[in-house]
């Protein structure tokens, strides 16, 4: 309801407009009934906004009975002047706002109807004002019935996001410059008094032309042949009249809307379709094109010069040249687009092979150097011990997993996963990850500056937690496990070492080889530097350091 209020204001403005251009332009010579003669029109317009059927029968009756009238009545007398029998500016603008009404508001079927009946009423009210109709008039109505069907099916795709509708919105700068080529056509490239009954040939062809060049990127290929089939039968119907007439004419040029349609569609087929269907849909239309122009020398008796042929085959290459051009560029975007993706896709996929081995490897770590304690150990209360401590690191893993998962489905980690993800709180953090470690003592030196980047704060829990795995899958005789968190020279480093005296054995399972490439890859991401090693006895040292921000972060 709030768009028919909206168009009803901007419809009763325009109406207005119009109504006092008529009386400041023919005032003078309507005389004080003449003035009258609009409002029915302008009526049936409000009406057609209620009732949208019964206001297009309003209105195809309104112009019947007044052109009846003014069949009957002394022009001379009733106006004043006989060129006032054409319609007025109001009378005809409320015959397009009615148009566009009827096809915005109806289904598609009572729409299509009520459209050619209010075309029918129209053409009628032409061949009883006959005697005094001028072929210019019917040529400005012809763009404005074109105008009114545009108006009414932009306002019936206004709504929703459908392709359709997204599709038409994006085509109005073509649809705009169309729309001006074909009143470039009105007024000077055809020339409606001396062409009579031949100038709706090359009308009609290109309004269905300019339909063509709009929809051509839907199906570049199909909407080039429609157009080509158009410009023969428009050729060919002028030929076969001037025949059956014997009324020879001369001085027919292409409309500027045909020529400006046909290019836009060479640009779409060559710029969408591969290289075998752009060439046979471009020498289709040219072959059309040939076939017209044959049909219209022998229609006109005019011989196309060389200068004619000279700048169509400009034009011609012009439009190749812009399908060939937006066509790679369109290539190169894709190609930027499928890398971007493709990075983006790895990018993802050594995030998530990093969480994995750090969080949930860590875990299955422990659970697998629990086991071991459990098998070398006799004493029952042990045993129930390090079973506790496998049963805790299972479901860790599990709840972790979880979270995992739940952030690659774009949802809420669970409570349970959140004791692995890296909070606001890094030192509570860091202590909890050494509360749960299944092996030696862990000694912590935190000095942690106020406020840290999460992407930071994650590093640094990561480091830690995969050293810590790292201790319990080699350091077999470490007794006590050193990390360091500290700010250093404007960096922020992260040491971990062990005091093992023998060397590092190969644990159970195996080892995945990739702790020490995911925490190298984390801190090169932030611009440090990492490195990793013996120690100065035979323990092992991990040694990460990056930068921090002027403000401390």
């Amino acid at each position: 309801m709030e768009t028919v209020a909206t168009v009803r204001r901007w419809m009763a403005g325009l109406l207005a407009v119009a109504y006092l251009t008529d009386i400041a332009v023919l005032g003078s010579l309507w005389g004080g009934a003449a003035l009258l003669v609009p409002l029915p029109m302008v009526a049936t317009v409000f009406l057609a906004l209620r009732r949208p059927v019964l206001g297009g029968l309003a209105c195809a009756g309104a112009v019947l009975a007044m052109s009846v009238v003014l069949r009957e009545r002394d022009p001379y007398s009733f106006f004043g002047v006989q060129s006032l029998l054409s319609l007025s500016a109001t009378e005809a603008l409320a015959g397009m706002m009615v148009i566009a009404i009827v096809i915005w508001r109806t289904p598609r079927g009572v729409a299509a109807a009520a459209t050619l009946g209010l075309l029918a009423s129209a053409v009628c009210a032409v061949l009883i004002r006959r005697p005094y109709w001028h072929y210019t008039d019917l040529d400005l109505a012809s763009v404005g019935a074109v105008l009114a069907v545009g108006a009414g099916v932009a306002l019936r795709l206004g709504g929703g996001d459908s392709p359709m509708r997204t599709f038409l919105r994006g085509q109005w700068p073509l649809a705009l410059a169309l729309t001006l080529a074909l009143l470039v056509d009105s007024s000077a490239t055809l020339d409606i008094d001396r062409l009579g009954p031949y100038a709706a040939f090359p009308l009609l062809a290109a309004v269905a032309t300019a339909v063509c060049a709009v929809l051509g990127p839907r199906d570049a290929l199909h909407w080039t042949i429609n157009a080509a089939v158009i410009v023969v039968v428009s050729g060919v119907g002028i030929a076969v009249l001037a025949y059956l007439l014997d009324h020879p004419m001369s001085g027919l040029r292409p409309p500027a809307a045909i020529v400006a349609a046909q290019m836009a569609l060479v640009a779409y087929v060559v710029r969408y379709c591969d290289r075998q269907k752009a060439t046979s849909a471009v020498v289709a239309l040219v072959g059309a094109d040939a076939l017209a122009t044959i049909a219209l020398a022998a229609a006109t008796r005019d011989r196309p010069d060389t200068e004619f042929f000279l700048v169509a085959a400009f034009l011609l290459l012009l439009s190749v040249a812009t399908g060939q051009y937006f066509g790679s560029r369109d290539r190169a975007r894709n190609q930027s687009i499928r890398v971007a993706v493709s990075g983006a896709q790895q990018a993802e996929r050594m995030a998530l092979a990093r969480e994995l081995h750090d969080v949930v490897a860590h875990h299955v770590t422990g659970i697998v150097v629990q086991a071991q304690a459990a098998q070398l150990v006799a004493d029952p209360a042990k045993t129930a011990q390090a079973l506790a401590k496998i049963e805790r690191s299972g479901t860790e893993a599990l709840a972790a997993m979880r979270m995992l998962v739940g952030s690659m489905r774009g949802t809420q980690a669970g409570e349970a996963g959140a004791a692995d993800a890296a909070t606001a709180d890094l030192a509570a953090d860091l202590r909890a990850v050494a509360a749960g470690f299944p092996g030696p003592e862990v000694h912590m030196e935190l000095s942690l500056p106020d406020t840290l980047p999460p992407e930071a704060g994650r590093t640094v829990l990561r480091i830690v937690q995969e050293s810590l795995t790292n201790v319990s899958k080699h350091a077999q005789d470490a007794s006590r496990v050193s990390v360091t968190v500290e700010p250093a020279d404007g960096e922020l480093r992260v040491r971990v070492s062990d005091d093992a005296t023998t060397a590092r054995v190969r644990p159970a399972g195996g080892s995945g080889g990739y702790g020490l490439v995911g925490m190298r890859e984390r801190v090169e991401l932030l611009g440090g530097a990492f490195a990793a090693g013996p120690g100065e006895t035979a323990g092992w040292t991990v040694d990460a350091r990056f930068p921090l921000r002027k403000d401390g972060s």
